[in-house]
C-alpha cells in the first residue's frame, strides 16, 4: 500500500490566511551581506584560472539536491505548494545555461512555528537554520520577511548557521517567491558564491577605487585602465554597476559617470542585479564558471566549498508526461458524504507523486499529496450539500513541470457520522458491524432496495464487490478473507448510494 505523504497534514487547513502575491513590494531588497575580502579573493583566483582556460564547462549537468522547508503560523498562513512545484520548474529553466539542475531530496519539510514564520530579525533565520538544516542539500525556507523589509537572503559558501555539511542556506519571503519572480534564482546565485554587481565598489562612482566602466587594460593617460578584476563583483563580463536599489530596465537611465567620464550602463538582464524581475534572464559566463567551480572545482587540498552537494548521485527519475485524466468522482454523479469522498485518476507516466487540490468557488479549501492513484478522503474539511471542484497534478522529485489536470466537480451530502448512520439504518440495516473474515454479513432493507455492494478499504480502493438481489428484504453475504481493518460498504440502491462501515477483526 502506498502511503499518504506527510504534506497532507500541511494541506488540510483553511487558506484564508495564506500570504498572497499582491502583498509583494518590488522595493523590498535582497538582505545578503557584501562578501568578505577572503571571498572576493576566492572569486579572483577562479577568474585567473578562467582566463587561462581552466573552467568547468556547462555541458555536463550538475544535479543539486534541495530541501524545501515551508514554515506555517497559527492561522495557517504559509507558502503555496502548487506554486512551489511551478517555481522549481522555472528555476531549472533559469539555470539551464549554467548546466545546473535542482531536484527535491525527499518530501517538503513542514515547520509549524509562528515565531519562525514571521521574521523580525536575522537571528530568527539563524535559529531556524540551526534547528532544521539538513546535510548535503541546499536548505531553502519560505517565511514572511515583511517585518524586516526583505525579499530574501542567502549565505555565501563557508558562512552562515549550521554544521559544515549543512551550513547556511536560502531564506525566501513568500510574496517574493511567486511564479515569474526571480528572487530565488538571485539568492541561489549568492549561495553559489556570486556577489551583487554593485558589491565591492565605492558608493561614489567617481572614486579612484570604484569599478570603472572601461574593460580596456591599456588605456592612455589621463584615462585609467580597467579594474574590473579587482573591484566590484570581480567579473569583467558584467558591466560596472553601482545601483543598490530596484530599477526598471525600460525607464531607468544612468546619468552618473566614472572617473574616466564614461557613463555607467549596468546590465538589467543579469539575475544578480537589482533590476526589475521582467528584465532578468541570465548569468554571465564568468558567473556560471564561479557557481560550477563552487560545486565541482578544486583539488583535494583546495576542495570546492559546496562540493558536498554532489557526493551522492541523483536518483533515476523519468520525465513526467501528461495529460492526467480524472476518473472519480464523475461530474454529475450522486453526492458523497462530505467526509467520505473517493478520488481516482489514471497514472501519469514518470510520476511518483500527485498533488490534489480541492476548491470551493475558486478558493482553495484543502489539498494533499499522495503516491497512489486513488484516495479516500475521510477528514472533516468539506461541508455537506455543496459543490466542489478538484484538480490533480502529477510530478516526481526531479520533474515538476506538468500542469494540473482538467477540473473535476463533485457534490457532498451529510458527513458520515451519527446522523448518516441513523438515516442509513432506516433504509438498510447491516449486522454485525464487527465481524471476522469469512463471517456472514446480514443485510436487511426496509425502503431502498440494494442492487450492488462494493467494499472499499481506508485508502478508497475497491477490494470486493457483488451483485445483490433487490427483490429480497433480507440477504446474507459471506465477506471474503480481508485483512483486519475498517472498511466502507457502499450499497447502490434504487434511490442512490447508501454507506455503512464495518470492522473486520
Amino acid at each position: 500500500m502506498k502511503k499518504l505523504l506527510p504534506l497532507l497534514f500541511l494541506g488540510i487547513i483553511l487558506f484564508s490566511a495564506q500570504v498572497s502575491q499582491a502583498q509583494w513590494n518590488e522595493n523590498q531588497l535582497c538582505g545578503t551581506a557584501e562578501p568578505s575580502p577572503a571571498h572576493f579573493a576566492y572569486i579572483e583566483k577562479l577568474n585567473e584560472q578562467y582566463d587561462l582556460g581552466i573552467e568547468r564547462v556547462a555541458n555536463d549537468r550538475i544535479n543539486i539536491p534541495v530541501k524545501f522547508h515551508i514554515v506555517t503560523d497559527f492561522t495557517g498562513a504559509r507558502y503555496d505548494y502548487n506554486t512551489l512545484l511551478t517555481v522549481l520548474c522555472e528555476l531549472n529553466e533559469k539555470f539551464a545555461t549554467a548546466g545546473m539542475y535542482f531536484y527535491m531530496r525527499g518530501d517538503v519539510n513542514v515547520i509549524n512555528n509562528s515565531n519562525y514564520f514571521r521574521h523580525t530579525s536575522y537571528n530568527t533565520g539563524s535559529q531556524l537554520m540551526q534547528e532544521h538544516n539538513q546535510v548535503r542539500v541546499v536548505n531553502i525556507y519560505f517565511v514572511d520577511l515583511g517585518p524586516i523589509g526583505l525579499c530574501g537572503y542567502a549565505y555565501f559558501p563557508g558562512s552562515g548557521p549550521g554544521s559544515t555539511l549543512a551550513q547556511g542556506g536560502v531564506m525566501m519571503s513568500i510574496p517574493c517567491s511567486q511564479i515569474g519572480n526571480t528572487t530565488l534564482a538571485h539568492e541561489l546565485g549568492h549561495y553559489f558564491a556570486l556577489p551583487h554587481p554593485f558589491d565591492g565598489t565605492s558608493n561614489n562612482p567617481k572614486d579612484v577605487f570604484a569599478e570603472r566602466v572601461t574593460r580596456n587594460p591599456n588605456e592612455s593617460l589621463p584615462r585609467l585602465n580597467a579594474n574590473c578584476a579587482s573591484q566590484g563583483d570581480r567579473f569583467c563580463d558584467t558591466p560596472a554597476d553601482y545601483i543598490g536599489f530596484r530599477w526598471n530596465c525600460n525607464s531607468f537611465s544612468v546619468n552618473d559617470s566614472d572617473i574616466n567620464g564614461d557613463l555607467f550602463q549596468p546590465d538589467p538582464s543579469l539575475y544578480m542585479s537589482y533590476s526589475s524581475d521582467f528584465c532578468m534572464n541570465r548569468f554571465s559566463p564568468q558567473q556560471i564558471n564561479t557557481m560550477r567551480q563552487t560545486l565541482i572545482g578544486g583539488t583535494p587540498s583546495d576542495p570546492a566549498p559546496r562540493g558536498y552537494l554532489t557526493v551522492f548521485p541523483m536518483p533515476a527519475w523519468d520525465t513526467v508526461r501528461g495529460p492526467l485524466t480524472l476518473i472519480e468522482p464523475v461530474s454529475g454523479s450522486a453526492p458523497q458524504p462530505a467526509n467520505w469522498v473517493f478520488f481516482r485518476w489514471n497514472k501519469a507516466a514518470g510520476a511518483t507523486h500527485y498533488f490534489v487540490r480541492i476548491r470551493r468557488n475558486n478558493l482553495p479549501v484543502t489539498e494533499f499529496v499522495t503516491q497512489d492513484t486513488t484516495h479516500l478522503f475521510t477528514l472533516p474539511f468539506l461541508q455537506a450539500n455543496l459543490t466542489y471542484t478538484y484538480t490533480v497534478r502529477p510530478y516526481n522529485h526531479a520533474y515538476t513541470c506538468v500542469a494540473p489536470s482538467q477540473t473535476g466537480t463533485f457534490t457532498t451530502t451529510t458527513a458520515y457520522g451519527a446522523s448518516v448512520f441513523e438515516q442509513a439504518q432506516s433504509q438498510i440495516k447491516v449486522y454485525p458491524t464487527m465481524l471476522s473474515a469469512g463471517e456472514l454479513l446480514n443485510i436487511r432493507s426496509e425502503s431502498h432496495q440494494p442492487r450492488h455492494l462494493r467494499i472499499r478499504d481506508q485508502q478508497g480502493r475497491l477490494v470486493w464487490q457483488e451483485a445483490l438481489d433487490a427483490s429480497l428484504d433480507v440477504q446474507q453475504i459471506q465477506i471474503p478473507a480481508l485483512p483486519a481493518a475498517m472498511y466502507q460498504l457502499q450499497f447502490e440502491t434504487t434511490q442512490g448510494p447508501v454507506f455503512h462501515r464495518v470492522i473486520i477483526q
